[in-house]
């Protein structure tokens, strides 16, 4: 396993050169930049938190915090390896092939294989402490060539560290994240869901509320009559 001793050297000078550090940009966002860095035939991902004068501060704690999380996860399946921080601004993280499941769950061969595999995953963040949170956002999901899950960015991940408070928290985060699997699973088909999977999806009552919130903004902007005009539109244009 690659240690970030090995790296030290030819990261450190592809760092200072800022030309190709930039040339390998993969994002941007106001709570950071993602970078792809390649040596002797690997890849990695290197995160650095945002430089807002005022938000700085914020974003390094959160990129460390990340950090510790990704420690705590330290071979779990279906989770990047993660070499730590470097020069205490640089997040290392294993990169891995795959597409977003928001694009791939159109595409998977066999979905119910699938599925089951990013329950386990999923399971294993738990045992290991760790409640993911945000597990609705599909680009939080990378599907591999060989149709593995791999679970991304918990940059607001719960960790559980004993105390009460926490483990209730930790025990409603831990539900969100199993209810996401249904929504995703079943994409929002609440109707659907098999009764070997129905143990798994408890709503919490924040996620009630906001999809009665939702269900009510889609009504009153006849939100769903304009998406099915835009899908009939679509369609003619094809013809």
């Amino acid at each position: 396993m690659t240690t970030l001793t090995e790296l030290h050297e030819p990261l450190r000078q592809w760092l200072q050169d800022k030309s190709a550090r930039e040339a390998a940009l993969l994002s941007v966002g106001y709570q950071g930049s993602v970078y792809l860095f390649e040596h002797n035939g690997r890849r990695w991902v290197v995160k650095r938190a945002g430089t807002g004068f005022f938000t700085n501060w914020f974003h390094r704690l959160m990129l460390h915090r990340e950090a510790a999380v990704y420690a705590r996860l330290a071979g779990v399946i279906g989770v990047p390896q993660s070499l730590g921080m470097f020069d205490d601004e640089w997040l290392i993280l294993e990169y891995i092939s795959g597409e977003p499941l928001r694009q791939a769950r159109y595409e998977l061969k066999d979905p119910d294989t699938f599925y089951m595999h990013l329950h386990k995953v999923i399971t294993d963040i738990h045992a290991a402490g760790v409640a993911h949170g945000d597990l609705k956002r599909k680009e939080n999901v990378l599907v591999t060539s060989d149709e593995l899950p791999y679970v991304l960015d918990f940059g607001t991940a719960l960790r559980c560290d004993g105390a009460l408070l926490d483990r209730i928290f930790f025990d409603t985060v831990a539900r969100a994240d199993f209810n996401a699997w249904i929504k995703v699973k079943y994409a929002n088909d609440y109707t659907g869901i098999s009764p070997l999977d129905s143990e798994w999806y408890r709503p919490i009552l924040f996620e009630t509320v906001i999809r009665g919130l939702r269900r009510f903004w889609r009504a009153i902007t006849f939100r769903q009559f304009r998406k099915l005009r835009r899908a009939q539109r679509a369609r003619n244009s094809q013809r």
